[in-house]
């Protein structure tokens, strides 16, 4: 998503939150797969981590871990937010208060902006802001933070009614950072709406408004946020039924005000189900999957697939992996220039006949082939753990991954999950 030069903070913020090195990292030739989640002096992570998501040139990258060893004076014992300069090597955390105070409680990592110095991340931590009306200590919920690496402040973008916690589910940004997607509770919002699902909201950072974009006509659904594209043009989420089958996925347009459902037949029929959307930068394209059997016609395959629709022409295409497909393929991530999509799949072994593990792919969309990301250090799939699929950058240059796996980056030793930036090209 993003680039930039990282600017010094003041000292006073550094102190025992950046890890420096003193000289530059050496890049070994693509394709390789580099571990990420680790100190800047190669330490591996003593505990699991997560993500990661990359600015627009892949230089940095933002990821959640609940390791203690990848910066000094990390004592807090939580989950916390982290960002690595790709190019130097440098780790820095950045879920802390404005004045350089660790958390005192759990953080994630949701995004970071085009330039890399802004990460949008959640936390139930009490002590990164001052807060008119505490929530009470028993009352663990999220809210959303964004933290400017320039100068080093922290600041609480959800607010409720009295300036309360609104119990966060997840959150998005556009690529400059203006426009901030997430999902909170509507009793926690909005005084005159007692519903405690959760629905999605959306917060203009240059006008200061915020807007809530799920429909009304359905309390009794919750909304989970999938994307917001780097232009701030639309956001994609789902909105399904808690207690019942409904669900739609929705790709709304930011500046019109207005959405449509995704998941439709050819006649605009609504069907079952579909999950895991991104979006082009651009908002034009959105990949997302789904077992629905009449998104295309023709779709016999019986399982999931990874569809690609065009918001602008209307288009819709089916991405299927091959027929020893375990699962389908599923849970996308599409390039932010839209010729690439990545995808998780699971393959049977010709072998045993047995499924394997989940390994990640990346489809070509102009040519059709298809790459394997996830190769092990001795060639083929891994097959020790799952791989998760985080994201992938430009031109389909780099991908982001998180796996138990000790087969992805020789010397693995540490039996936890790790991020993994796997290079293409």
């Amino acid at each position: 998503m993003y680039t930039s030069t990282r600017l010094a903070l003041a000292a006073g913020l550094l102190s025992g939150l950046i890890a420096l090195s003193t000289t530059t990292a050496t890049a070994a030739p693509a394709p390789r797969t580099d571990r990420i989640t680790e100190s800047a002096t190669g330490e591996q992570g003593d505990s699991y981590s997560y993500g990661p998501e990359f600015s627009a040139d892949g230089r940095f990258a933002v990821f959640s871990s609940q390791a203690a060893n990848l910066v000094p004076g990390d004592t807090n014992g939580l989950t916390d937010v982290f960002v690595r300069d790709l190019r130097k090597g440098t780790v820095e955390r950045v879920n802390v208060s404005t004045g350089g105070a660790q958390a005192d409680g759990e953080s994630s990592g949701s995004d970071i902006s085009r330039d890399g110095r802004y990460v949008l991340f959640t936390s139930q931590a009490r002590n990164l802001v001052h807060w008119d009306t505490p929530p009470p200590a028993e009352e663990w919920v999220d809210d959303v933070y964004l933290h400017d690496r320039r100068t080093g402040t922290t600041e609480r973008l959800s607010s409720g009614l009295d300036g309360r916690s609104v119990d966060v589910g997840g959150a998005a940004m556009s690529a400059d950072a203006r426009y901030i997607a997430f999902t909170a509770r509507p009793n926690r919002m909005e005084a005159d709406d007692p519903n405690g699902y959760r629905m999605l909201y959306l917060l203009d950072r240059t006008t200061g408004t915020v807007k809530r974009v799920s429909d009304r006509a359905r309390p009794d659904w919750t909304s989970v946020l999938y994307d917001v594209s780097e232009d701030g043009s639309r956001l994609v989420y789902n909105q399904f039924q808690y207690r019942g089958p409904g669900s739609a996925l929705w790709a709304y347009d930011i500046r019109e005000g207005t959405q449509r459902q995704l998941n439709v037949t050819p006649d605009g029929t609504p069907t079952s189900q579909a999950l895991d959307a991104s979006l082009t930068a651009n908002g034009r394209f959105v990949a997302f999957s789904s077992g629905a059997p009449d998104l295309v016609p023709d779709d016999t395959n019986d399982t999931t697939d990874v569809f690609v629709r065009d918001l602008v022409g209307g288009e819709i295409r089916r991405i299927s992996h091959n027929a020893e497909t375990a699962f389908g393929t599923q849970s996308p991530e599409i390039s932010p220039d839209g010729r690439y999509v990545a995808y998780e799949a699971t393959l049977r072994n010709r072998e045993t006949g047995y499924f394997g593990v989940g390994n990640v792919y990346l489809r070509d969309l102009h040519t059709g082939s298809i790459r394997l990301v996830t190769e092990s250090v001795t060639g083929g799939t891994v097959e020790d753990g799952n791989v998760t699929l985080y994201s992938v950058t430009r031109g389909g240059r780099a991908v982001g991954l998180a796996s138990d796996s000790a087969q992805l980056v020789p010397d693995d030793t540490n039996g936890v999950t790790d991020g993994f930036v796997r290079h293409l090209r």
